[in-house]
């Protein structure tokens, strides 16, 4: 749409409700060949002015969806709508002129063009930048009701714009985000207490085939006429996801290979000469050779080797291939915060996760082995109970602690182990939460979503 428009051509007026001056409107502007004249809005067409012209068959929901979604729209009312107090209740905010009869308003069509160039350009400058910003961007009304969305979002989310507007902004998440998603915006706007706005998070997105997606999500708020108005930005991040996953994938391969190595390999070299040097030893002392002390030293510090290489070894490949090991390798984690740190750490199961993703099985024995050794070394705790529950086709690890607690504030020199209790989880699509408990300590829960 060119940005200034001085001339009656290609303009876009809707004329709304029926009386008086509404027919005698739609009658002036049809009779001009260049007016483009209709009795509704609708979001496949831009409108430049909207003339209320009668009280029958005044639709203010619909004025009120479409000034939300194009602000820049120019409202004119017969100012016989004005006695009508229920109706200029409903209309009234949405107008920026009046006038008194149709001709007046004919006569006053040149410096409301101008207007309308002004207003169009503005909407230009706007539209450069929101229609093809690279990231979808998604505006709601306090509501939660969409009004618009740029091309990106349509791309990402599979839907086009007119499937979208008007419609709560909750069908574009999974029903674990969508249920509380009006609460937080109603919670807001009564406390005024800000949760996310300003915070960049992942959360996840569904398409319009419902796949369900790891997205970034940023929000902002503006006011428009003293209403709020919130700006989702979101970054699909699911190719990205797919190449960390593979690193870790690639990771933990190494990590066994490295751990199969030193098992087979240099466990048993070791083995191997434990019992030549055991031999050799033992041969010395019997003939009371000088040197049958310093073999013997020998032969200790060899098996204090081979037991040392089989626990790096046991340390890499900890978890069998499928859920079936992750039990058994959590409880050894506790077993060994005993016998090393003197904690008191005990474990629990309930039910049997049968996991097919060696990568997710994994993941989740290094949260619990982070979560382990942060309880011990940062939180100071004595007792430390680890929980391993699979219901209703969700894995749920719980760690938690009588340390410390989990600080409020996470200051810049802390350690990176959170960090990566949160990127481990975020790959395998799982949901971690680290919080401080009431009665003192800390509680980190995992919850891992599974198909049997």
């Amino acid at each position: 749409m060119p940005s200034n428009r001085l001339t009656t051509e290609d303009l876009h007026v809707v004329v709304l409700g029926h009386g008086p001056d509404g027919a005698s409107l739609t009658q002036l502007f049809s009779s001009g060949k260049d007016w483009d004249v209709s009795d509704r809005v609708t979001t496949d067409r831009l409108v430049d002015v909207i003339i209320l012209a009668g009280t029958k068959n005044l639709d203010s929901s619909q004025i009120d969806l479409y000034k939300q979604q194009h602000p820049e729209v120019l409202v004119l009312a017969s100012r016989s709508l004005t006695q009508d107090q229920v109706c200029w209740e409903e209309v009234g905010e949405f107008v920026d002129d009046l006038f008194d009869s149709p001709n007046e308003l004919m006569e006053r069509l040149p410096f409301l063009l101008k207007r309308v160039a002004l207003r169009n350009a503005r909407r230009q400058q706007f539209e450069a930048v929101f229609l093809n910003a690279v990231d979808a961007i998604i505006i709601i009304n306090r509501s939660g009701r969409i009004i618009r969305v740029n091309k990106a979002a349509e791309a990402v989310f599979q839907y086009n714009a007119a499937e979208l507007w008007g419609k709560n902004v909750s069908m574009l998440m999974p029903e674990s985000y969508a249920r509380n998603h009006d609460g937080y915006i109603r919670n807001y706007l009564q406390t005024g207490v800000k949760k996310v706005l300003g915070i960049g998070r992942e959360v996840e997105g569904q398409r319009k085939n419902g796949e369900v997606f790891p997205m970034e999500l940023a929000l902002s708020e503006f006011q428009s006429k003293g209403d709020p108005f919130f700006a989702g930005f979101v970054r699909d991040i699911t190719e990205r996801r797919r190449l960390e996953h593979e690193v870790l994938r690639t990771s933990e391969h190494e990590r066994r290979r490295v751990g199969q190595d030193l098992h087979d390999g240099l466990g048993q070299m070791l083995t191997g000469i434990s019992l030549i040097a055991g031999n050799l030893a033992q041969k010395l002392g019997q003939e009371h050779h000088l040197l049958a002390e310093d073999m013997a030293e020998v032969v200790e510090l060899v098996r204090d080797a081979d037991r040392m290489s089989r626990t790096i070894a046991r340390g890499l490949v900890p978890v069998e291939l499928d859920g079936e090991g992750l039990p058994a390798a959590i409880d050894g984690l506790c077993t060994n915060a005993r016998k090393f740190f003197s904690v008191d750490c005990r474990f629990s199961q309930e039910g049997r996760p049968r996991i097919q993703d060696s990568s997710a099985v994994s993941n989740l024995y290094r949260i619990a082995q982070e979560a382990i050794s942060n309880a011990v070394k940062h939180g100071r705790a004595k007792r430390i109970d680890v929980s391993l529950r699979a219901v209703g086709g969700e894995l749920v690890l719980t760690v938690m602690d009588d340390g410390v607690g989990f600080p409020h504030t996470l200051t810049k020199n802390r350690g990176m182990g959170v960090d990566i209790m949160g990127y481990r989880a975020r790959v395998i699509n799982a949901r971690l939460a680290i919080n401080r408990r009431d009665e003192g300590g800390t509680i980190i829960t995992c919850v891992l979503s599974y198909q049997n």
